[in-house]
């Protein structure tokens, strides 16, 4: 009995091998193993949908860059990045010295139109002419002076500067001399102290400061030139208008006095822009939000705002630079200016609306032509595993944008609801129902069989084994198939099996 079982064993399960599509359950009932039966489902009613997946980021639904319409230096900041400013709140001040002399000087030449305004209709012109010319030529040497003056003192600071440079450049080399020809020896040699390499180095820093300086003052000298050549124009011009003022004086009078009054209004207008220059050093916050970005410390010259916030699809909501979008921007964009995420520069300051979000994500375009406005959608974010949230897709770009080199769409998901644990730059998988059909029919996909043009699930027969049996599919969707026939509800199929490993046999057999 011992012998025939381990004779006869092994070779009933060589032959159930060779066999095995065909008789499963006899191979493993003649090998001591009792059979498996194959898991099974039902054919029940439920919903059949087809989804499309891509990635992208939390956005807040608003969100704008503002700066100052000029450049000037940095001269006081109230705010951080995280706080959260209401409507008309001032956020940071600008150096207004510059604004206020040229709204000074405006204001100068618009009482002097006026003036000369006021004489042609009181009559007196030639008086006026001379007085006129008496008031531009002193504005002109004035102007002049002035100017002369910070000419004077920027060609001053050159000097000095370079005086220094040249003190330091001295110094230095000195003390590189003296560096050089003292030897690296744990103890110093006579005449060296071992303070030389110390002595070198604070020399060098010494000398490269006054070089920057002197770079700096040049520089400086050069604007004040060039604003002082032009400062000293307009002031010649009006010196010259005025010289022609008189010499016109008994022109006609109703058309000089229409002259004059052009003249008081464009120099009204100058004296607005000036003021509204001074004006505008203080940055004041046009809407409410959370600060999420400050580029800028006091001291630092800003230059004009030109920050723009390149808008997602339908809503105000910013595009945002993180994942393929930000990975293209930084790749190839930059030579042409183009941007995946920003068509502009950026901002000195960011203002948000944090309270509610929206996900931004790029589509392929094999993809996005199946998004559409109002799909319902299901959102899931890498930094909150446990977390999902529904949302409505709101709108889908028209057009696409290149990201690594394939054509996307980009498409603003609306979140129904908000929480805690979000925050605005989260990547979030966002899933899109493109197709679905409710109430009907299906079976899961893992239980579809096709063969010859021809859909077949396994159905179980009489004796236990598997019956083909086929059915028309109808819409296949990411779990589940659509049944239109051949098929009734509740009915049980065979989904397919995973074969486990065979069971290792015991030391003995029969017991011996």
């Amino acid at each position: 009995m011992t012998r025939t079982a381990r004779r006869g064993g092994p070779r009933l399960c060589r032959a159930g091998a060779v066999s095995l599509a065909l008789a499963v359950v006899t191979v493993a009932s003649a090998c001591g193993a009792a059979p498996t039966a194959p898991p099974t489902a039902r054919v029940e009613r439920g919903t059949v949908a087809m989804k499309v997946a891509a990635s992208g980021a939390l956005t807040p639904v608003t969100s704008q860059n503002i700066g100052f319409q000029k450049g000037a230096k940095l001269v006081e900041l109230m705010i951080k990045v995280g706080d959260t400013v209401t409507p008309g709140q001032i956020l940071a001040r600008e150096d207004d010295y510059i604004f206020r002399q040229t709204l000074n000087q405006q204001s100068a030449l618009l009482a002097q139109q006026q003036a000369q305004l006021d004489r042609l209709i009181a009559g007196v012109t030639v008086p006026n002419g001379k007085d006129a010319l008496d008031a531009a030529e002193r504005f002109y040497d004035k102007t002049k002076k002035a100017v002369d003056e910070q000419v004077s003192l920027a060609h001053f600071n050159v000097k000095t500067a370079r005086a220094k440079y040249e003190e330091d450049l001295k110094a230095f080399r000195k003390a590189k001399a003296a560096y050089d020809a003292c030897p690296t020896t744990p103890v110093p040699v006579l005449p060296c102290t071992g303070g030389e390499e110390a002595a070198y180095k604070a020399a060098r820093t010494t000398a490269i400061t006054s070089r920057t300086a002197y770079k700096t003052a040049q520089h400086n000298s050069k604007i004040a030139e060039a604003n002082g050549d032009v400062t000293k124009a307009n002031a010649n011009t009006l010196l010259v208008s005025a010289r022609n003022g008189l010499r016109t004086a008994r022109s006609d009078r109703p058309g000089s006095i229409d002259v004059q009054a052009a003249l008081v209004q464009s120099a009204r207008a100058a004296v607005a822009l000036a003021q509204n220059d001074v004006n505008n050093t203080i940055l004041r916050a046009p809407v409410g939000g959370t600060v999420s970005a400050i580029t800028g410390t006091v001291g630092e010259y800003l230059g004009a705002g030109a920050g723009t916030t390149a808008l997602s699809p339908g809503s105000d909501a910013a595009i945002p630079g993180v994942g393929a979008a930000a990975s293209s921007d930084a790749a190839g964009n930059a030579a042409s200016g183009l941007s995946a995420t920003r068509p502009g520069g950026g901002a000195f300051i960011v203002l948000n609306n944090l309270n509610t979000f929206q996900v931004v994500v790029p589509f392929e375009e094999s993809d996005a032509a199946k998004v559409s406005p109002n799909q319902k959608v299901e959102v899931n974010f890498d930094a909150v595993p446990d977390l999902e949230r529904d949302g409505t897709v709101l709108s889908v770009a028209p057009t696409g944008v290149n990201i690594s080199g394939v054509t996307n769409y980009y498409a603003t998901v609306l979140l129904t609801e908000s929480d805690p644990r979000l925050h605005a730059g989260q990547t979030a998988e966002v899933s899109v129902a493109t197709q679905a059909v409710d109430n009907v029919l299906l079976v899961p996909n893992a239980a579809v069989l096709k063969d010859g043009g021809q859909t077949f699930v396994n159905v179980p027969g009489q004796d236990g084994n598997p019956v083909r049996t086929p059915f028309q599919p109808g819409i296949v969707g990411d779990g589940s198939t659509q049944v239109l026939s051949g098929l009734r509800e509740g009915q049980v199929i065979q989904l397919p099996q995973v074969n486990a490993p065979p069971a290792q046999p015991s030391g003995t057999i029969g017991g011996g």
